[in-house]
């Protein structure tokens, strides 16, 4: 089933680059035409992937090399693009994203950013302002020209490993399978709010939602 909170970005006014002349069908390392195919493979193929990544340590300096190297590994199967930055326009729900020329420059500053004000955060409630904001500008660059979302969440998972390590708080983690249908379209509307004015009480809502002291998923575990 097509999940719309994460997929298929559309060109802003031309034809996109990176289909099948007159097509919207991503070109891809399998030759499947048929886009709702291509879905199917592409979604079974980042689910593997990205399982495969859970399983293990993936190591990292959370810059920009590490973002781009999520998506080369979760893509690299199927597109040719994986692992790069975006080389035209796109938009989702009449917000248009980070022009590409501007987006390794303002991904790179915005994940040193992120470091930097980890310090600001000293308890849950800091920690969901901060996750929230962060959230909500790494959406807007939208780096990739598909699977922005998948690598997003991924990047966010491992980094809440990171944030465990540099502060001396309760030890959380991402859980995003506590998210219903509707927490994921509130997503949506926490990320469009976020752009259109600012506002991340939306995404700062439905991250809530996920993030789970690490006693409780242990503990879960044992039950």
């Amino acid at each position: 089933m097509k999940n719309d909170y994460d997929r298929w970005d559309k060109v802003i006014n031309f034809e996109s680059l990176y289909c099948y002349p007159g097509t919207d069908v991503l070109i891809n390392k399998l030759g499947i035409k048929d886009k709702q195919l291509l879905e199917d493979v592409d979604r079974g193929f980042s689910t593997f992937k990205l399982s495969k990544i859970y399983l293990r340590k993936f190591t990292g300096n959370f810059d920009l090399d590490h973002y781009l190297s999520i998506h080369r590994y979760v893509f690299e199967d199927l597109y040719d693009f994986a692992g790069e930055i975006r080389n035209e326009n796109i938009q989702k729900s009449g917000i248009p994203f980070c022009r590409p020329e501007f987006v390794g420059q303002y991904l790179e500053y915005t994940l040193l950013q992120m470091k930097k004000d980890l310090r600001k955060v000293v308890d849950e409630d800091s920690l969901l302002d901060y996750l929230a904001y962060y959230y909500g500008e790494i959406d807007i660059i939208h780096p990739f020209r598909e699977g922005n979302g998948r690598v997003q969440r991924e990047f966010f998972r491992q980094y809440m490993e990171y944030i465990n390590t540099k502060l001396k708080m309760t030890d959380y983690t991402f859980e995003y399978s506590r998210w219903s249908k509707d927490d994921k379209k509130l997503l949506i509307e926490g990320c469009v709010a976020s752009a259109k004015s600012g506002d991340k009480s939306i995404l700062r809502q439905v991250l809530a939602k996920a993030i789970v002291p690490v006693v409780e998923k242990e503990h879960r575990k044992t039950r």
